[in-house]
């Protein structure tokens, strides 16, 4: 059997699961430190930090190790949807953060959620908009209320 040339081409990354964000010295740090594109013909500002996307791709089989660049935010969706840009020229989507990476990115995802929320329903009242926010973070604020119970 030939083989094609394309065989030695690893398959385009497309999401990431159980992510997080690391920088030169192996710390984690949060996505939004990169610069924000917000359109796709835009030139990527450079930028001084080497940040790297770790994470699981195919439904855990694959680890995944890479440097990114930017990061972008696509509203227009049933969810909100934040991709990154890798040094390679592809957008990956980020799925779930790992749960111990989730208390570095939560101001942004609320803050994604939230822009997502109101940009679908721009005449909804505020106490709805918390309450959408409620329902979505859940988790988050239950965790965040046994902890404060628990240390209390």
């Amino acid at each position: 059997m030939m083989s094609s040339d394309d065989d030695d081409v690893e398959p385009r990354l497309r999401a990431v699961q159980s992510y997080y964000f690391v920088d030169d010295d192996d710390a984690p740090v949060s996505f939004d430190v990169l610069p924000f594109q917000f359109d796709a013909a835009e030139e990527v500002p450079s930028f001084k930090k080497d940040v790297y996307l770790r994470g699981l791709a195919d439904g855990g089989l694959q680890n995944v190790y890479k440097q990114v660049v930017a990061w972008k935010l696509g509203l227009d969706g049933d969810s909100p949807v934040i991709t990154v840009l890798c040094t390679e020229g592809s957008w990956i989507a980020l799925l779930k953060p790992r749960p111990s990476y989730e208390e570095t990115v939560r101001p942004v995802l609320v803050t994604v959620e939230m822009l997502h929320f109101v940009r679908r329903s721009p005449t909804v009242s505020e106490e709805n908009m918390w309450g959408h926010l409620g329902r979505v973070f859940e988790y988050v604020l239950l965790d965040l209320f046994f902890s404060f119970l628990l240390s209390w």
